[in-house]
């Protein structure tokens, strides 16, 4: 277990007043920058105590600092920025003075943001509706571990390309979370989690970018740009490897088996973490095909 910080987000319909409704919480590991947030379930309570200009206030709150928060955690994918730190969180409380307010940071200990908010919820919040526990892996999880596992599987770190762009024909393009190229790209990569509150977004997501992979396997001509600039040329046969958090609910198996059929259109391979190996192995051996 480690050393998070926490802060517990108000609503204030009249700050004069001083009092204020919990409408969430905001907790993370200030040394890794992983964090989380979370909103009250009930906002019909909040909405007959703060009304609707407060409430609407304080939701786009929370749903800018979850953007925020997801912004550095893809940067810090790419070495590009520092991580969230408690001075971060010190900021949003001393900021923040009017109808939305956070609390002064705390400690907590525990394994992960969602259960460092979990307790929060449990013991400082009454929430009537409390989410499941249970760790849930996030795209950002995947890409980070799939990083690393590229390095253990020792892929020149200059053939590992991010923030890559795929370019096929004269119109489509999709994004690709990692491709092993040189000129000439040997292998593509794509994280998916279905472990989403939200995951009925998933499939569509899936469908568009399954729709530019189409037209490679097709045969049109592709090209791969990385965050760089650089352009590798893209093989229709190019060994596409997919890798998952598996789906825990039955919504999230439902999503997961609409995307599953594009997986199958374009002979993707499959898997979860615990054979992510079968990943980076394949990669270290077609990234000698480059040298």
């Amino acid at each position: 277990m480690s050393r998070y910080v926490y802060s517990i987000v108000r609503c204030l319909p009249d700050p004069r007043t001083g009092e204020f409704v919990n409408i969430g919480a905001v907790a993370g590991d200030p040394v890794s920058g992983r964090w989380a947030v979370r909103q009250l379930s009930n906002t019909e309570r909040i909405r007959r105590f703060a009304g609707g200009a407060a409430l609407e206030a304080a939701t786009s709150c929370l749903l800018a600092l979850g953007e925020e928060i997801d912004q550095n955690q893809a940067a810090l994918i790419e070495d590009e920025a520092e991580p969230l730190g408690e001075d971060w969180l010190a900021k949003l409380h001393r900021d923040h003075r009017n109808v939305v307010q956070f609390s002064e940071p705390a400690p907590i200990i525990a394994d992960d943001p969602q259960e460092a908010l979990a307790f929060v919820f449990d013991h400082l919040i009454i929430d009537p509706v409390t989410p499941s526990k249970e760790r849930h892996v996030t795209k950002y999880d995947l890409r980070r571990n799939l990083r690393e596992a590229f390095r253990q599987a020792l892929v020149q770190e200059s053939l590992i390309r991010t923030k890559v762009e795929i370019f096929v024909g004269a119109r489509v393009h999709t994004p690709i979370d990692f491709a092993i190229a040189n000129g000439r790209a040997v292998q593509l990569t794509q994280a998916w989690s279905f472990q989403l509150a939200q995951v009925e977004d998933v499939p569509l997501k899936v469908k568009a970018w399954g729709y530019a992979l189409e037209q490679l396997r097709k045969g049109e001509e592709a090209r791969v740009v990385d965050s760089a600039g650089r352009t590798s040329t893209i093989n229709p046969n190019v060994d596409l490897q997919v890798v998952i958090a598996p789906p825990q609910t039955a919504q999230q198996r439902d999503a997961f088996e609409e995307a599953q059929q594009v997986f199958r259109n374009l002979a993707a391979g499959v898997h979860d973490l615990t054979d992510v190996s079968a990943v980076t192995s394949k990669a270290a051996e077609l990234a000698q095909t480059l040298r």
